[in-house]
Protein backbone atom coordinates (compact mmCIF):
# COMPACT_ATOMS: atom_id res chain seq x y z
CA UNK A 1 0.00 0.00 0.00
CA UNK A 2 2.85 2.40 0.79
CA UNK A 3 4.36 1.96 -2.69
CA UNK A 4 0.93 2.53 -4.25
CA UNK A 5 0.46 5.77 -2.28
CA UNK A 6 3.91 7.02 -3.30
CA UNK A 7 3.17 6.32 -6.96
CA UNK A 8 -0.24 8.00 -6.73
CA UNK A 9 1.18 11.10 -5.05
CA UNK A 10 4.09 11.24 -7.46
CA UNK A 11 1.94 11.41 -10.59
CA UNK A 12 -0.79 13.71 -9.21
CA UNK A 13 1.03 16.75 -10.56
CA UNK A 14 -1.46 19.32 -9.33
CA UNK A 15 -1.05 18.59 -5.63
CA UNK A 16 2.16 16.59 -5.65
CA UNK A 17 5.14 17.42 -3.46
CA UNK A 18 7.24 17.02 -6.61
CA UNK A 19 7.39 19.24 -9.66
CA UNK A 20 5.02 17.88 -12.31
CA UNK A 21 6.50 19.50 -15.46
CA UNK A 22 10.01 18.31 -14.60
CA UNK A 23 8.83 14.73 -14.08
CA UNK A 24 6.65 14.79 -17.19
CA UNK A 25 9.45 15.84 -19.53
CA UNK A 26 11.91 13.47 -17.87
CA UNK A 27 9.62 10.49 -18.55
CA UNK A 28 8.84 11.83 -22.02
CA UNK A 29 12.55 11.69 -22.85
CA UNK A 30 12.74 8.13 -21.57
CA UNK A 31 9.70 7.12 -23.63
CA UNK A 32 11.20 8.68 -26.76
CA UNK A 33 14.41 6.82 -26.03
CA UNK A 34 12.65 3.46 -25.81
CA UNK A 35 11.00 3.98 -29.21
CA UNK A 36 14.11 5.03 -31.11
CA UNK A 37 16.38 2.57 -29.25
CA UNK A 38 14.13 -0.29 -30.36
CA UNK A 39 14.06 1.00 -33.93
CA UNK A 40 17.87 1.24 -34.00
CA UNK A 41 18.52 -2.10 -32.28
CA UNK A 42 16.35 -4.44 -34.37
CA UNK A 43 19.03 -5.37 -36.93
CA UNK A 44 21.96 -5.90 -34.49
CA UNK A 45 19.68 -7.85 -32.12
CA UNK A 46 18.52 -10.12 -34.95
CA UNK A 47 22.06 -10.53 -36.25
CA UNK A 48 23.69 -11.32 -32.91
CA UNK A 49 20.93 -13.07 -30.94
CA UNK A 50 18.34 -14.04 -33.58
CA UNK A 51 15.88 -12.05 -31.49
CA UNK A 52 14.71 -8.62 -32.66
CA UNK A 53 13.44 -7.75 -29.18
CA UNK A 54 16.61 -8.68 -27.26
CA UNK A 55 17.85 -5.13 -26.56
CA UNK A 56 14.33 -3.82 -26.04
CA UNK A 57 13.61 -6.37 -23.30
CA UNK A 58 16.89 -5.61 -21.53
CA UNK A 59 16.33 -1.86 -21.71
CA UNK A 60 12.77 -2.26 -20.39
CA UNK A 61 14.18 -4.26 -17.47
CA UNK A 62 16.77 -1.57 -16.73
CA UNK A 63 14.07 1.07 -17.11
CA UNK A 64 11.83 -0.72 -14.59
CA UNK A 65 14.72 -0.95 -12.11
CA UNK A 66 15.54 2.69 -12.81
CA UNK A 67 11.96 3.72 -12.03
CA UNK A 68 12.07 1.85 -8.72
CA UNK A 69 15.38 3.54 -7.82
CA UNK A 70 13.94 6.90 -8.88
CA UNK A 71 10.97 6.42 -6.53
CA UNK A 72 13.28 5.38 -3.70
CA UNK A 73 15.66 8.33 -4.09
CA UNK A 74 12.69 10.71 -4.39
CA UNK A 75 11.88 9.82 -0.77
CA UNK A 76 15.39 9.76 0.72
CA UNK A 77 16.43 13.21 2.05
CA UNK A 78 19.44 14.38 0.07
CA UNK A 79 21.05 15.51 3.34
CA UNK A 80 21.15 11.87 4.42
CA UNK A 81 22.83 10.84 1.15
CA UNK A 82 25.40 13.61 1.48
CA UNK A 83 26.09 12.55 5.05
CA UNK A 84 26.99 9.06 3.84
CA UNK A 85 28.81 10.27 0.72
CA UNK A 86 32.24 9.40 2.16
CA UNK A 87 31.23 5.74 2.50
CA UNK A 88 29.64 5.78 -0.96
CA UNK A 89 32.85 7.26 -2.41
CA UNK A 90 34.97 4.50 -0.85
CA UNK A 91 32.58 1.88 -2.25
CA UNK A 92 32.82 3.57 -5.65
CA UNK A 93 36.62 3.36 -5.48
CA UNK A 94 36.41 -0.37 -4.74
CA UNK A 95 34.20 -0.90 -7.81
CA UNK A 96 36.58 1.13 -9.98
CA UNK A 97 39.49 -1.05 -8.84
CA UNK A 98 37.43 -4.22 -9.42
CA UNK A 99 37.30 -3.63 -13.19
CA UNK A 100 41.01 -4.52 -13.32
CA UNK A 101 40.65 -7.79 -11.36
CA UNK A 102 40.79 -10.84 -13.68
CA UNK A 103 37.61 -12.89 -13.57
CA UNK A 104 35.57 -10.00 -12.22
CA UNK A 105 36.40 -7.14 -14.54
CA UNK A 106 35.64 -7.47 -18.24
CA UNK A 107 38.27 -6.24 -20.67
CA UNK A 108 37.23 -5.35 -24.22
CA UNK A 109 39.73 -4.96 -27.05
CA UNK A 110 39.32 -2.25 -29.68
CA UNK A 111 40.39 -1.69 -33.24
CA UNK A 112 42.91 0.82 -31.89
CA UNK A 113 44.88 -1.99 -30.25
CA UNK A 114 43.88 -0.88 -26.75
CA UNK A 115 41.93 -2.78 -24.09
CA UNK A 116 39.18 -1.01 -22.18
CA UNK A 117 38.57 -2.03 -18.55
CA UNK A 118 35.22 -0.40 -17.86
CA UNK A 119 32.88 -3.20 -16.84
CA UNK A 120 32.27 -5.71 -14.05
CA UNK A 121 30.57 -9.00 -14.94
CA UNK A 122 28.16 -10.22 -12.25
CA UNK A 123 25.65 -13.07 -12.76
CA UNK A 124 25.38 -12.45 -16.48
CA UNK A 125 24.96 -8.69 -16.09
CA UNK A 126 27.53 -6.01 -16.83
CA UNK A 127 27.79 -2.84 -14.78
CA UNK A 128 29.97 0.16 -15.48
CA UNK A 129 31.38 1.56 -12.19
CA UNK A 130 32.47 4.84 -13.77
CA UNK A 131 28.79 5.67 -14.37
CA UNK A 132 27.86 5.10 -10.73
CA UNK A 133 30.93 7.06 -9.61
CA UNK A 134 29.16 10.16 -10.98
CA UNK A 135 26.66 9.83 -8.12
CA UNK A 136 29.29 9.48 -5.39
CA UNK A 137 31.45 12.29 -6.80
CA UNK A 138 28.46 14.65 -7.00
CA UNK A 139 27.37 13.89 -3.44
CA UNK A 140 30.85 13.99 -1.94
CA UNK A 141 32.23 17.02 -3.80
CA UNK A 142 29.06 19.10 -3.34
CA UNK A 143 29.38 18.70 0.43
CA UNK A 144 33.15 19.36 0.29
CA UNK A 145 32.83 22.64 -1.64
CA UNK A 146 29.69 23.68 0.21
CA UNK A 147 31.78 23.79 3.41
CA UNK A 148 34.90 25.19 1.73
CA UNK A 149 35.90 28.80 2.33
CA UNK A 150 38.59 29.99 -0.07
CA UNK A 151 39.12 33.13 2.02
CA UNK A 152 40.14 31.08 5.06
CA UNK A 153 41.68 27.85 3.81
CA UNK A 154 42.44 25.45 6.63
CA UNK A 155 44.05 22.28 5.27
CA UNK A 156 43.09 19.82 7.95
CA UNK A 157 43.30 16.04 7.63
CA UNK A 158 39.64 15.70 6.60
CA UNK A 159 40.00 18.07 3.65
CA UNK A 160 43.20 16.44 2.44
CA UNK A 161 41.60 12.97 2.57
CA UNK A 162 38.60 14.32 0.65
CA UNK A 163 40.80 15.69 -2.13
CA UNK A 164 42.72 12.41 -2.29
CA UNK A 165 39.46 10.45 -2.76
CA UNK A 166 38.31 12.78 -5.54
CA UNK A 167 41.72 12.56 -7.24
CA UNK A 168 41.90 8.75 -7.00
CA UNK A 169 38.39 8.43 -8.45
CA UNK A 170 39.30 10.58 -11.45
CA UNK A 171 42.63 8.77 -11.88
CA UNK A 172 41.02 5.33 -11.96
CA UNK A 173 38.45 6.51 -14.51
CA UNK A 174 41.25 7.87 -16.72
CA UNK A 175 43.15 4.57 -16.48
CA UNK A 176 40.11 2.47 -17.54
CA UNK A 177 40.15 4.55 -19.85
CA UNK A 178 36.94 6.66 -19.85
CA UNK A 179 38.19 10.07 -20.92
CA UNK A 180 34.74 11.49 -21.64
CA UNK A 181 33.48 10.69 -18.14
CA UNK A 182 36.61 12.28 -16.67
CA UNK A 183 35.98 15.50 -18.63
CA UNK A 184 32.35 15.50 -17.41
CA UNK A 185 33.36 15.21 -13.76
CA UNK A 186 36.13 17.80 -14.12
CA UNK A 187 33.60 20.27 -15.50
CA UNK A 188 31.28 19.64 -12.53
CA UNK A 189 34.19 20.17 -10.12
CA UNK A 190 35.09 23.36 -12.01
CA UNK A 191 31.59 24.75 -11.42
CA UNK A 192 31.61 23.66 -7.77
CA UNK A 193 34.85 25.60 -7.26
CA UNK A 194 33.24 28.58 -8.99
CA UNK A 195 30.09 28.35 -6.81
CA UNK A 196 32.25 28.08 -3.68
CA UNK A 197 33.66 31.55 -4.33
CA UNK A 198 37.06 30.90 -5.89
CA UNK A 199 38.16 34.03 -7.86
CA UNK A 200 37.08 33.60 -11.50
CA UNK A 201 40.32 35.08 -12.90
CA UNK A 202 42.50 32.64 -10.93
CA UNK A 203 40.21 29.76 -11.83
CA UNK A 204 40.58 30.38 -15.54
CA UNK A 205 44.36 30.75 -15.16
CA UNK A 206 44.39 27.41 -13.36
CA UNK A 207 42.25 25.88 -16.11
CA UNK A 208 44.51 27.29 -18.83
CA UNK A 209 47.55 25.82 -17.08
CA UNK A 210 46.02 22.35 -17.47
CA UNK A 211 45.59 22.65 -21.25
CA UNK A 212 49.13 21.35 -22.04
CA UNK A 213 48.46 18.24 -19.91
CA UNK A 214 45.15 17.63 -21.72
CA UNK A 215 46.87 18.05 -25.09
CA UNK A 216 49.46 15.44 -24.09
CA UNK A 217 46.72 13.04 -22.96
CA UNK A 218 44.88 13.49 -26.27
CA UNK A 219 47.73 13.61 -28.78
CA UNK A 220 50.28 11.24 -27.24
CA UNK A 221 48.09 8.33 -26.10
CA UNK A 222 47.63 5.82 -28.93
CA UNK A 223 43.88 5.33 -29.20
CA UNK A 224 43.10 8.99 -28.46
CA UNK A 225 45.56 10.10 -31.11
CA UNK A 226 43.84 7.76 -33.56
CA UNK A 227 40.42 9.18 -32.63
CA UNK A 228 41.76 12.67 -33.26
CA UNK A 229 42.98 11.63 -36.72
CA UNK A 230 39.57 10.08 -37.51
CA UNK A 231 37.80 13.23 -36.33
CA UNK A 232 39.95 15.45 -38.54
CA UNK A 233 39.30 13.31 -41.63
CA UNK A 234 36.58 10.67 -41.00
CA UNK A 235 36.12 9.86 -44.70
CA UNK A 236 39.74 8.73 -44.92
CA UNK A 237 38.85 5.97 -42.42
CA UNK A 238 35.27 5.41 -43.61
CA UNK A 239 35.81 1.68 -44.22
CA UNK A 240 37.17 0.94 -40.72
CA UNK A 241 37.43 3.12 -37.59
CA UNK A 242 35.67 6.12 -39.14
CA UNK A 243 32.65 4.12 -40.32
CA UNK A 244 30.49 5.02 -37.33
CA UNK A 245 30.99 8.76 -37.69
CA UNK A 246 30.57 8.78 -41.48
CA UNK A 247 27.34 6.77 -41.32
CA UNK A 248 26.11 9.10 -38.57
CA UNK A 249 26.47 11.96 -41.06
CA UNK A 250 24.54 9.87 -43.59
CA UNK A 251 21.75 9.24 -41.08
CA UNK A 252 21.33 12.98 -40.54
CA UNK A 253 21.26 13.51 -44.31
CA UNK A 254 18.81 10.65 -44.98
CA UNK A 255 16.44 11.88 -42.27
CA UNK A 256 15.77 15.09 -44.15
CA UNK A 257 13.08 17.37 -42.76
CA UNK A 258 10.53 14.87 -41.47
CA UNK A 259 12.46 11.57 -41.42
CA UNK A 260 11.71 8.03 -42.51
CA UNK A 261 8.80 7.15 -40.26
CA UNK A 262 8.97 4.01 -38.14
CA UNK A 263 6.77 1.27 -39.60
CA UNK A 264 7.39 2.09 -43.27
CA UNK A 265 9.76 -0.85 -43.67
CA UNK A 266 12.92 1.26 -43.50
CA UNK A 267 15.64 -0.02 -41.19
CA UNK A 268 18.92 1.39 -39.93
CA UNK A 269 21.12 -0.71 -42.17
CA UNK A 270 24.19 1.49 -42.29
CA UNK A 271 24.81 2.82 -38.79
CA UNK A 272 26.15 -0.10 -36.72
CA UNK A 273 25.23 -0.22 -33.01
CA UNK A 274 23.36 3.05 -33.30
CA UNK A 275 21.23 2.16 -30.27
CA UNK A 276 24.11 3.08 -27.94
CA UNK A 277 26.09 6.34 -28.12
CA UNK A 278 24.85 7.28 -31.63
CA UNK A 279 21.15 6.83 -30.87
CA UNK A 280 20.31 10.44 -31.76
CA UNK A 281 21.51 9.75 -35.32
CA UNK A 282 18.88 7.02 -35.61
CA UNK A 283 16.33 9.37 -34.06
CA UNK A 284 16.99 11.99 -36.75
CA UNK A 285 16.88 9.28 -39.43
CA UNK A 286 13.42 8.29 -38.18
CA UNK A 287 11.95 11.71 -37.39
CA UNK A 288 14.07 14.17 -39.37
CA UNK A 289 15.22 17.66 -38.48
CA UNK A 290 11.75 18.50 -37.13
CA UNK A 291 12.01 15.62 -34.66
CA UNK A 292 15.49 16.78 -33.68
CA UNK A 293 14.17 20.28 -32.94
CA UNK A 294 11.40 18.79 -30.78
CA UNK A 295 13.98 16.73 -28.88
CA UNK A 296 16.20 19.79 -28.31
CA UNK A 297 13.17 21.80 -27.16
CA UNK A 298 12.25 19.14 -24.58
CA UNK A 299 15.81 19.02 -23.24
CA UNK A 300 16.05 22.82 -23.05
CA UNK A 301 12.67 23.11 -21.32
CA UNK A 302 13.71 20.46 -18.79
CA UNK A 303 17.01 22.21 -18.06
CA UNK A 304 15.41 25.65 -17.75
CA UNK A 305 12.71 24.24 -15.48
CA UNK A 306 15.34 22.66 -13.22
CA UNK A 307 17.34 25.90 -13.20
CA UNK A 308 14.36 27.97 -11.98
CA UNK A 309 13.48 25.35 -9.37
CA UNK A 310 17.04 25.40 -8.02
CA UNK A 311 16.95 29.19 -7.88
CA UNK A 312 14.07 28.86 -5.41
CA UNK A 313 15.80 26.24 -3.27
CA UNK A 314 16.05 27.26 0.38
CA UNK A 315 19.12 25.17 1.25
CA UNK A 316 22.55 26.10 -0.11
CA UNK A 317 23.69 22.46 0.00
CA UNK A 318 20.67 21.43 -2.07
CA UNK A 319 21.48 24.21 -4.54
CA UNK A 320 25.08 22.96 -4.86
CA UNK A 321 24.08 19.34 -5.37
CA UNK A 322 21.20 20.12 -7.72
CA UNK A 323 23.38 22.45 -9.80
CA UNK A 324 25.96 19.67 -10.14
CA UNK A 325 23.30 17.26 -11.42
CA UNK A 326 21.99 19.88 -13.87
CA UNK A 327 25.50 20.64 -15.17
CA UNK A 328 26.28 16.94 -15.57
CA UNK A 329 23.02 16.24 -17.43
CA UNK A 330 23.39 19.28 -19.69
CA UNK A 331 27.04 18.76 -20.51
CA UNK A 332 26.64 15.03 -21.16
CA UNK A 333 23.78 15.76 -23.57
CA UNK A 334 25.72 18.49 -25.38
CA UNK A 335 28.88 16.38 -25.57
CA UNK A 336 27.00 13.43 -27.06
CA UNK A 337 25.37 15.68 -29.69
CA UNK A 338 28.76 17.19 -30.53
CA UNK A 339 30.25 13.72 -30.97
CA UNK A 340 27.58 12.35 -33.34
CA UNK A 341 27.71 15.51 -35.47
CA UNK A 342 31.51 15.52 -35.67
CA UNK A 343 32.06 18.75 -33.72
CA UNK A 344 34.34 16.95 -31.24
CA UNK A 345 36.16 13.57 -31.44
CA UNK A 346 34.35 10.38 -30.39
CA UNK A 347 34.43 9.99 -26.59
CA UNK A 348 32.03 7.13 -25.83
CA UNK A 349 29.51 9.30 -23.96
CA UNK A 350 25.91 8.07 -23.80
CA UNK A 351 22.86 10.28 -24.36
CA UNK A 352 20.88 10.52 -21.07
CA UNK A 353 17.57 8.58 -21.10
CA UNK A 354 17.95 7.63 -24.78
CA UNK A 355 21.07 5.49 -25.21
CA UNK A 356 20.99 1.75 -24.56
CA UNK A 357 22.83 0.75 -21.40
CA UNK A 358 21.83 -0.29 -17.90
CA UNK A 359 24.47 1.54 -15.86
CA UNK A 360 23.92 4.91 -17.56
CA UNK A 361 20.13 4.58 -17.34
CA UNK A 362 20.13 3.62 -13.65
CA UNK A 363 22.56 6.45 -12.88
CA UNK A 364 20.46 9.14 -14.55
CA UNK A 365 17.27 7.87 -12.87
CA UNK A 366 18.99 7.97 -9.46
CA UNK A 367 20.32 11.49 -10.08
CA UNK A 368 16.89 12.74 -11.11
CA UNK A 369 15.40 11.06 -8.04
CA UNK A 370 17.82 13.09 -5.91
CA UNK A 371 16.94 16.18 -7.93
CA UNK A 372 13.22 15.58 -7.37
CA UNK A 373 13.88 15.39 -3.64
CA UNK A 374 15.87 18.64 -3.68
CA UNK A 375 13.16 20.50 -5.60
CA UNK A 376 10.08 19.19 -3.78
CA UNK A 377 7.66 21.87 -2.62
CA UNK A 378 8.72 22.07 1.03
CA UNK A 379 12.32 22.78 -0.02
CA UNK A 380 11.39 25.75 -2.22
CA UNK A 381 10.68 29.39 -1.55
CA UNK A 382 7.08 29.75 -2.78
Amino acid sequence: MEIYRNLRNLFRFGSSRFDGPMLFFMFLLFGMGMIVMFSASVIPAEREFSDSYYYLRKQLLWGFLGLILFLIFCQIPYQFLVKWSFVLSLFSLILLVAVFIPGLGKSVGTSYGRSFNRWIQIAGFQIQPSEFSKISILLFSSYFFYNFDFKKINWNQKKIVSLVIIFLTLLLIVIEPAFGTTVELLLVLFFFVLLAGFPIKRLFILGASMIPLLLVLVTQVGYRKKRLEIWLDPYKFRFDEGHQLVTSFRAFFDGGSTGKAIGTGYAHRYLAYSHTDFVISSFVEDFGFVGFLIFISIVLFLMVRIFFLLERTKDKLGFFLGSGILILFGFQTILNLFVVTGIVPVTGISLPFLSYGGSSLLTIFILFGILANITKRENLVL
